[in-house]
Parts: structure tokens; sequence; C-alpha cells
């Protein structure tokens, strides 16, 4: 079992390390959790695959993608709805399968929209709340999601969550890779089964939205 919990726990020591850092160069703190993601993910499932043949080793290529992307938003000051639209629909083709020909998109379609619509709304998670949107998926896919490793990835992108806490209110390029993270998680169980229980496992941790009671 703790063996299983270390890609986890790196990932959260990578990210608060990064965090805790952005103090001096803000940059190191944006790329924060998607740095702890990345590692995680990788150490998690062994390496990092170009061409990935089963549905979980799509997503630390994902990963990477998406951190290179708010990196390098960073440095060309792009305007952040471009930033937040392309991390959308990228994670939206990625998990479609990355189709290429008019046809593979035609059918791909609906998973495209439903995965960028996910990672659009999951851009509004942050700090706890995104803590709150990982643990509620970690804990929906280890008591009901289908076999493999998704229920250990979901709990690297949970440590490296907590992780980013150590640092200030995260951007919109912080967001970013937990955003398109979590929406390529939630997709994992309706692309493998399918079933209606896949469909809640899915938009479970969207329900980190709802509005807080206050006291």
């Amino acid at each position: 079992m703790m063996d299983q919990a270390m890609p986890a726990l790196f990932a959260l020591l990578v990210s608060a390390g990064l965090a805790l850092a952005g103090g001096r160069l803000a940059a190191l703190g944006a790329v924060a959790l998607g740095a702890g993601l990345v590692v995680g993910w990788i150490w998690l499932l062994g390496g990092l695959s170009a061409s990935p043949r089963q549905l979980p080793e799509r997503l630390p290529p994902l990963a990477l993608a998406i951190l290179l992307l708010a990196a390098l938003s960073l440095w060309r000051r792009a305007p952040p709805w471009l930033l937040a639209g392309l991390g959308a629909l990228g994670t939206g083709w990625w998990m479609g399968g990355a189709p290429r020909t008019g046809a593979d998109l035609a059918q791909a379609a609906p998973v495209m929209a439903l995965v960028a619509l996910h990672a659009l709304l999951a851009l509004r998670l942050r700090g706890a709340r995104a803590v709150l949107a990982a643990a509620l998926l970690w804990a929906g896919l280890a008591l009901a999601g289908p076999p493999g490793p998704a229920a250990l990835l979901a709990l690297v992108l949970l440590g490296a969550s907590i992780g980013a806490l150590a640092g200030p209110r995260p951007g919109l390029a912080a967001v970013l890779p937990f955003a398109a993270a979590l929406a390529a998680l939630a997709a994992l169980p309706v692309l493998a089964r399918g079933t209606p229980l896949d469909w809640g496992l899915a938009l479970l941790p969207l329900a980190a939205l709802l509005p807080w009671p206050r006291r």
C-alpha cells in the first residue's frame, strides 16, 4: 500500500516545494501543481508513451503538454481566454483518441465536447475546492471505478493539489493543468465502461463547484 502511495507523496512534495519557491519566482509557483502531477504520473505508470495504447497511458503526455502550454503562457503573456480554450480543446481532442480525419473527428465529437466542457468548468476550482474535487474523484474511483490505475492516478492529482496549497492563490496558468487532469481522469471510467455509474463518477468532482454554506 505504501508503494502505491509513493507517487502521490512525491507529487505532493514537488508541488509544495515549487509552490513555496514561487514566493521568489512567480513562474515556479505557477507550474507547481502541474509539475508535481507530471512527475507523479510518470513515476506511477513507469514512463512516458508518445503513442499510448491504454487509456491511462494517455494521461502523462497530456499533463506534460498542458504544463508546457501553461509555462509558455507565462513567457509569451498569452490572453487567459486563449490559454483556457486551447487547453480545454486539446484535452478533449486527446482523450477523444486524437482524431485527425473528418470522419474520426465527427465520431469523437461528443467525447471531445464533454471533456472540454468538464475542463472549462474545472478552471473555477482553486485552492481548497480543487483539493475537494480531487478527493471526491479519488474516492469515487477507489470505491466504484473500473479496474486499473485510475484511482491511483487520481491520488497523485490529490497529492499535487494539496502541495499547491503551500503557495499563493493560483492564477489561470497554474490551475489549467489541474483542470485538464481532472477532466481527463473523470473521462476514464466513461470511456472504459460507460455505465450510468461511470457517468456519475465523472460528474462527482464537479460537486466541489456547489456553493459552500456560510456561518
